[in-house]
């Protein structure tokens, strides 16, 4: 962001006001797109919410999986709901580990959630836990980590004659446990899996020393006056590849709605092409979809185009850095919805334009940046003739392109649903939903030479 919180008129400025990161509640470049998304999702998870904290005790914590593409908003949506529902809650905002992504498991986030709780009860909301009942937890760990590997015990520097004492001080362990710990999973592929088989053997009891530190949490909240309906946002995870976020949310998905808490979690869009029902685990599973530059029938849909142009002009002042706003109008539809990709788009085209020493970013530099994300595109989708196909029929049907074949085997639906995962994740393949779920291409695919052969406009 800027020294100054107001939009950018220069093209050096640009870069600092499309900054990719998800916005606090109360920036100045938040724009409300809703209309463009046309989508109830954010208010039907609001509602779900409010219902929770409202509901007896005995209906239980509500559990949320919010899905949706990279890109698309969420957690500058989720943000803003924690803050507008800050009157039942106390809300914890947490990212998963970028380091783990490829190799997530239910353990690493309990150990996670189990650290910040404490963590953020002291030091941020200045109300610590029980300093007995952490100490409890931290034993718990440390004793069950270690069992098997004096290495590690070494490591943690927990000695082995200290289990014995009963003054030892295990609540002071807690800050250097958790570091080290932490340290091993993140560092060693080989100690991350040690760690993780260990706590694996000890599933429901990790699942009940987390639940302690939440109960206790909920009671210094209502004791102390604050919200004492705790929500924790698990966020991040939509970049979950399928094969890491399967077993997460459906192998054990229901220990994670063993939590003594509110929680959503952030769900990979690709999730919904699993064999099994996400509902089936989180019966309340919302979908965030792009914003709708065009409908089912490739007709601009003013809407969602006005939408992201407005988003632009929040954040630049489009007569001094735009020819026209022509401009940002090619820039909205070709993002294909993407809150991100927009960004990027806009961002480039500023580049281009500073590179060729323009005053401005006109529709050459747009197209200059729209070439440069085709690209990418492009050296994703090698071999073509496995990819272009795919793609072409996608954007013929609206469809899952392989819904529409006949007697497909069990093995050549896997294939196809693995590939068609694939390009949902890397963004090639765009979800939109409202009356009716539908997909399309990203835009910038459009303009690729094989992909019009294959479509049959080569």
């Amino acid at each position: 962001m800027p020294a100054e919180a107001r939009p950018a008129r220069t093209l050096q400025e640009v870069a600092a006001v499309m900054d990719l990161g998800p916005l606090e509640p109360g920036d100045w470049r938040y724009v409300d797109i809703s209309t463009g998304r046309r989508s109830p999702a954010l208010r039907q998870l609001r509602a779900r919410l409010e219902d929770a904290a409202a509901a007896d005790d005995s209906l239980g914590f509500a559990k949320i999986a919010l899905t949706g593409h990279r890109g698309c908003g969420k957690s500058t949506e989720l943000l803003r709901l924690e803050h507008e529902l800050a009157g039942p809650f106390t809300s914890m905002h947490l990212y998963a580990d970028e380091q783990l992504l490829a190799d997530y498991d239910y353990t690493y986030l309990f150990l996670w959630v189990a650290d910040q709780v404490v963590r953020h009860f002291e030091e941020t909301l200045k109300l610590p836990l029980r300093k007995e009942l952490v100490a409890d937890v931290v034993r718990w760990f440390a004793i069950v980590v270690t069992e098997q590997d004096e290495t590690v015990r070494r490591e943690i520097g927990l000695q082995a004659e200290a289990e014995a004492g009963a003054g030892f001080d295990w609540f002071g362990l807690r800050s250097r446990l958790f570091a080290r710990l932490w340290s091993m999973v993140r560092g060693s592929r080989e100690k991350r899996t040690q760690i993780r088989q260990t706590l694996q053997r000890y599933s429901t009891d990790l699942v009940a020393k987390v639940n302690l530190l939440l109960d206790d949490a909920h009671d210094q909240l209502e004791r102390n006056g604050r919200p004492a309906q705790l929500l924790i946002v698990v966020d991040n995870l939509d970049r979950l590849a399928f094969e890491v976020s399967e077993p997460l949310f459906f192998q054990n998905g229901d220990l994670l709605s063993r939590l003594r808490a509110h929680a959503v979690y952030t769900v990979p869009v690709s999730i919904a092409l699993s064999p099994r029902n996400i509902r089936g685990v989180f019966p309340f599973t919302y979908t965030l979809p792009m914003v709708k530059v065009h409908d089912k029938q490739n007709r601009a849909a003013r809407a969602g185009v006005k939408a992201l142009q407005a988003m632009i002009a929040q954040r630049i002042d489009v007569s001094e850095v735009f020819a026209s706003t022509r401009v940002t109008s090619y820039l909205a539809r070709t993002s294909g919805g993407s809150v991100r990709d927009v960004m990027r788009l806009v961002a480039y085209a500023a580049n281009s334009a500073r590179a060729d020493d323009k005053p401005k970013i006109d529709t050459a530099a747009a197209k200059e940046a729209v070439r440069d994300m085709r690209l990418d595109y492009e050296r994703l989708f090698i071999p073509g003739q496995v990819y272009y196909p795919v793609l072409a029929k996608v954007h013929q049907t609206k469809r899952d392109w392989f819904a529409d074949l006949d007697q497909l085997n069990p093995e050549r639906l896997a294939v196809c649903q693995d590939l068609f995962r694939n390009l949902l994740f890397n963004g090639a393949v765009l979800e939109y939903n409202g009356e009716e779920n539908w997909y399309d291409v990203h835009p910038v695919i459009l303009e690729i030479e094989a992909f019009r052969e294959a479509l049959g406009d080569g």
